[in-house]
């Protein structure tokens, strides 16, 4: 009878006590569900409001181009000893790009992804070797349609590179002669960014990303940005340039009084050559569209930018502003610069600001080898930088505090600019290109190549070749998937703590009953 009375008595507080802890555990489910719910909607939201674009440079397609050319003649001229056994129809790196690539390249790039808001073309379609206005035409002519072909309902936002413009023409008509022999209706249809481009090449155009009529614009200032460059003042007329800075003073203001959001679209980037030590803009030319952009530089969200071949950036920093300045990687090969490339880049819907880009790229030697054109991931931003807020000039600019103060930064800043690179980057080097991410005058530029070389900051020397490109995709890759496993890891050991605790605290007050331990 004792035992009963003891066992049901047992029963009673196992019940009571199991009651309680489920209370607990009850309000803990909703507590939990209630936060799941709410970061899944979060997430839901934010992918709703997420949208996409590529960003296209630099394709240099030579109509000349042989698969089977020699190398040592840019590809153009079959040698000797090479009659047909190397075919290098998607490209090599001492040669301009094939067609075969650019079609790659777009059809890649469509299998990626398709389903984007907008396309940003920066521009130089044709060879570097000087092509005649005819072939300037039929290079951007081609490029156009194809283009339309491969995404035949996405807006596409152009861009001139320096090597589209016809320079020996008639001035007065020469851009409204390369939109229409150029079929460039097919890129750009707006009636007023035509108008503008007709005049002088550059145009603003806005943009609406939703039905929503109250929403902030996105705004597309796109510069001429040949006009600006030195070696082409004798090919313009003194008032053009004048007039297109003149245009863009009056653009941004329209921009900051209607609250648009803007992306500056120039194919040759602010500053300077860091390693071959000139400028890329005549001096007063540049002096004005930076005044102007210190003006109104809260609107502006990035500048984006092509022609130097190499993946890169900049932040131009002044008292009142703060911009940064994209550059990207090209589709020709040419130079050892980089491998073909595309970028696609996510952004928010709502407040059109960056939050992070994908990288994709062509082996060309792998290319030649297989004869097989396979795009991969080459790194995302977020992953290789280890930056997991959004993609702004101001975090920028901390990035570049980085590189500038850790190796580790350093070095993948330096591989990602160099890797196709057969070089050895030996200190003075790596110190002008950590000048030359803020500093845009001379003056500032070898007065800080002055003082870190004095100080006793370690530069290791980097030795860069075509075999470096492989571990940087692969490790990059690791790198991410380490962070994935390793949170992946951490949950499940949280979630075993909390098991296991409620395990042995039932565990505990069970036997305590049995053997009357209280």
């Amino acid at each position: 009878m004792t035992n009963n009375n003891n066992y049901n008595e047992v029963a009673m507080k196992f019940t009571v006590f199991l009651k309680k802890w489920l209370l607990l555990f009850w309000i803990l489910s909703i507590i939990f569900t209630t936060l799941y719910v709410i970061f899944k909607f979060k997430r839901n939201d934010e992918k709703l409001n997420e949208g996409h674009f590529w960003v296209f440079t630099d394709a240099h397609i030579d109509v000349l181009y042989r698969p089977d050319g020699d190398p040592a003649t840019r590809c153009r001229n079959v040698s000797t000893g090479n009659r047909g056994r190397t075919i290098r129809k998607f490209g090599h790196f001492d040669c301009d790009a094939s067609s075969e690539l650019l079609s790659s390249t777009l059809t890649a790039a469509k299998k990626i992804d398709s389903n984007i808001d907008f396309i940003i073309w920066m521009g130089d379609a044709t060879s570097h070797l000087s092509p005649g206005a005819n072939t300037i035409l039929d290079v951007n002519r081609n490029f156009s349609q194809e283009l339309r072909k491969k995404f035949p309902n996405t807006p596409i936002i152009p861009v001139l590179g320096n090597h589209d413009i016809i320079l020996d023409t008639n001035r007065s008509t020469r851009f409204m002669k390369f939109y229409n022999e150029t079929k460039y209706n097919l890129l750009l249809d707006d009636a007023n960014a035509v108008e503008t481009f007709f005049k002088g090449g550059y145009y603003s155009l806005r943009f609406r990303t939703s039905k929503d009529k109250q929403q902030t614009l996105l705004r597309f200032i796109v510069l001429n940005s040949a006009m600006f460059q030195s070696q082409y003042n004798d090919f313009f007329d003194l008032h053009e340039p004048i007039e297109q800075i003149q245009w863009f003073n009056k653009t941004l203001l329209d921009a900051h009084d209607r609250h648009d959001r803007v992306l500056l679209l120039i194919h040759v980037p602010f500053g300077m050559n860091e390693n071959l030590l000139y400028k890329f803009y005549d001096l007063k030319y540049e002096q004005k569209l930076l005044s102007i952009i210190d003006k109104y530089s809260s609107n502006i969200i990035m500048c984006l930018s092509g022609h130097r071949h190499q993946d890169m950036f900049r932040v131009y920093s002044s008292s009142n502003a703060t911009m940064g300045i994209i550059g990207h990687p090209p589709i020709s090969p040419i130079g050892y610069l980089s491998q073909p490339s595309i970028r696609k880049y996510s952004y928010n819907r709502k407040s059109f600001t960056l939050k992070d880009y994908e990288q994709y790229s062509l082996n060309v030697n792998e290319a030649e080898r297989t004869q097989k054109d396979r795009w991969a991931l080459s790194y995302r931003f977020s992953s290789w930088y280890h930056q997991s807020k959004e993609l702004t000039s101001t975090s920028l600019l901390r990035l570049i505090y980085l590189i500038r103060t850790n190796p580790m930064y350093s070095k993948r800043f330096l591989l990602t600019k160099h890797h196709t690179e057969r070089t050895t980057l030996k200190k003075h080097r790596i110190i002008q290109t950590l000048c030359a991410l803020t500093l845009f005058n001379f003056d500032e530029f070898i007065l800080c190549t002055r003082i870190l070389e004095r100080k006793r900051i370690q530069y290791d020397n980097i030795v860069i070749n075509n075999t470096s490109e492989i571990n940087f995709h692969a490790n990059e890759q690791l790198i991410e998937y380490r962070i994935i496993y390793r949170r992946i890891a951490f949950s499940f050991f949280i979630f075993i703590v909390i098991i296991s605790y409620f395990v042995y605290r039932i565990h505990l007050k069970f036997s305590c009953n049995i053997v009357d331990c209280e």
